[in-house]
C-alpha cells in the first residue's frame, strides 16, 4: 500500500495555515474591551484628579483645574461633545496646562472613537514633555495603543520601542511584558517574522507567569514562515504542556513531523493525542494506521481503521476505510480476515465492485479456496471497466483454479480465452502445459 505522506503533510499544512491566519483575529481581542479600556483610563483620571496630586498639581493653576473638573463632570453625563468643546475652547498659558488639557481632550475624544483627533492630542501632551514622567509613558502607551487598534502598524512601533526602552520604577514590570507582546503582534501583522522572535525572545527573558500559548503561537507562525521545522516542533511541545486538551496543536506537531521526516514521532505524537482523550479526524486516523504499517505493525493499523469504520455512517467513506483495512490485513498476513473484510466491503457496494471482486478473488485463489475464487472470477460485475489485458488476467486465474480442481478442459477453454484477448508467454506456456496435462489424464 503506497503511504503518501506528502499528500497527508500538503493536506495538513493548509489546515494549518488556515488556523494561523485566525490568530489575526486574536490580535484585535483587546478591542472588543476598548471600551472598557477606556473607562477604566478615564475613571483613573477622575481619581488622580481628585487624590492629593490633584488637589495640588504640580504648577497646574486653579483656573484649569476647575474647567477639567467642569469637562469632567460633563462627561459623567455622558455630555461628552460638550466636555471637549469646553476644553477646546480653553487657551492656557502655561505650557503644563497646555499640556494637561491635550492629555485630557486626547482621551475624550478617544472614548468617542475620534481616534485621529485622540492621536492628535495624546501626540502633543507627550511631546511637550511637561508631564510628569509616569503620566507620558502612560499617554504614549495610549498612542502606541489606538494606532495598533486603527492597524497602523508601522506609526505604532517607534512608540512602543520608546516605551520598552524607558525603564520607570513605578511601572509594573507586567505592562513590560504586555508591551513586548504587542510589539511581537505588531511586527506579525507586517509579517516580519525575525522581528516576532527577538520580540518574543525579550517578551519571554521579563516573563515571569511561565510559557503562555499567545507568545508561543507569535513564535510558532514566525517559525513556521521562516520555515525553522526543529525550532517549530520544540515550540510546539511547548504550547501541548500548556494546552494539552487543544487537538490543533496535536495535529500541526504530527504535520511537522512527517514533514521533518519523523515518522516514529508522529506516530507517537497522534498516539498521546488519543490517549489525551482527544478526537481524531477520519484522516488523522488514517495517518495514524498508516504510520502503524510504516513501523511494521499493519494489524494494529488494521484496528485503528476498524474502530473508525465502525462509527462512520456513510456507505462510500466507510467503504473506503474497509478497503483500506483489507489491506493491512493482508500486510499483517491475517488472511481470513482479509477475506472478511474484502466481503464487507463487496458488500457496501452500490454499483461497480470489479475492483474489489478481483482483489477478494486473488487472496481466496491465493489460500487455496478454488470454487470460492471461481464464484468471484466468474460474477457479471469483474470484468466491468477492464482492458483486453486485464481482462487476460482474470482468465488465468481461472486457468488456475480450474487446473487446481482437475477441470482441465475447462482450464484450456480459459487458457485460449485469454491467450485471444491479450497474446502472451504466460497463456501460451499455460495452453501448452495443459493440452499435455489432459493427455496424460485422458
Amino acid at each position: 500500500m503506497k503511504l503518501d505522506y506528502l499528500t497527508i503533510y500538503n493536506t495538513k499544512l493548509t489546515v494549518y495555515k488556515t488556523k494561523l491566519i485566525v490568530y489575526k483575529a486574536k490580535l484585535t481581542i483587546y478591542k472588543a474591551n476598548v471600551s472598557k479600556l477606556k473607562s477604566a483610563l478615564l475613571f483613573a483620571l477622575l481619581c488622580w484628579f481628585t487624590s492629593s496630586a490633584y488637589a495640588n498639581p504640580p504648577q497646574l493653576t486653579q483656573f484649569i483645574a476647575g474647567k477639567i473638573q467642569a469637562a469632567q463632570a460633563l462627561q459623567q453625563q455622558e455630555r461628552y461633545g460638550d466636555a471637549i468643546e469646553l476644553l477646546t475652547e480653553l487657551t492656557p498659558r502655561q505650557a503644563y496646562d497646555q499640556a494637561f488639557v491635550q492629555r485630557v481632550l486626547g482621551i475624550f475624544h478617544w472614548q468617542q472613537e475620534n481616534t485621529d483627533q485622540a492621536v492628535k492630542y495624546l501626540t502633543l501632551a507627550v511631546e511637550s514633555q511637561l508631564l510628569p514622567t509616569e503620566q507620558t509613558w502612560m499617554t504614549q502607551r495610549m498612542v502606541a495603543d489606538i494606532l495598533l487598534s486603527q492597524q497602523k502598524y508601522q506609526q505604532a512601533l517607534p512608540h512602543y520601542y520608546v516605551l520598552v526602552n524607558k525603564k520607570i520604577s513605578s511601572i509594573k514590570l507586567k505592562e513590560f511584558t504586555e508591551l513586548w507582546l504587542r510589539i511581537a503582534q505588531t511586527h506579525y501583522q507586517l509579517r516580519e517574522w525575525d522581528k516576532v522572535l527577538i520580540a518574543v525572545r525579550s517578551y519571554e527573558g521579563i516573563n515571569t507567569q511561565g510559557d503562555q500559548v499567545q507568545a508561543l503561537n507569535l513564535q510558532l507562525t514566525a517559525q513556521s514562515q521562516l520555515q525553522r521545522w526543529p525550532a517549530a516542533i520544540d515550540t510546539l511541545d511547548r504550547i501541548i504542556a500548556v494546552e494539552p486538551d487543544k487537538l490543533l496543536w496535536w495535529q500541526q506537531l504530527a504535520g511537522l513531523q512527517l514533514r521533518v521526516s519523523q515518522p516514529q514521532a508522529a506516530l507517537t505524537t497522534l498516539i498521546l493525542a488519543q490517549r489525551q482523550g482527544l478526537e481524531l479526524s477520519v484522516q488523522e486516523y488514517r495517518t495514524l494506521a498508516q504510520l502503524y504499517a510504516q513501523q511494521g505493525i499493519p494489524e494494529q493499523a488494521a484496528r485503528e481503521l476498524g474502530l473508525l469504520a465502525a462509527n462512520i455512517t456513510d456507505n462510500d467513506e466507510r467503504q473506503k476505510l474497509l478497503a483500506e483495512q483489507a489491506q493491512y490485513w493482508q500486510m499483517a498476513k491475517e488472511w481470513n480476515k482479509a477475506i472478511d473484510t474484502w466481503r464487507d466491503v463487496i458488500a457496501l457496494s452500490t454499483g461497480d465492485a470489479a475492483e474489489y471482486r478481483w482483489l477478494l478473488a486473488q487472496l481466496l485463489l491465493q489460500q487455496g479456496h478454488y470454487e470460492l475464487a471461481l464464484l468471484e472470477l466468474n460474477h457479471h460485475q469483474i470484468k466491468q471497466g477492464k482492458s483486453n489485458k486485464e481482462q487476460a488476467a482474470i482468465e488465468l486465474a481461472k486457468v488456475r483454479s480450474y487446473y487446481k480442481l482437475e477441470q482441465f478442459d475447462r482450464a484450456i477453454t480459459h487458457a485460449k480465452l485469454a491467450q485471444y484477448l491479450s497474446p502472451s508467454a504466460s497463456a501460451k506456456g499455460w495452453l501448452k502445459y495443459l493440452q499435455q496435462v489432459r493427455k496424460i489424464h485422458s
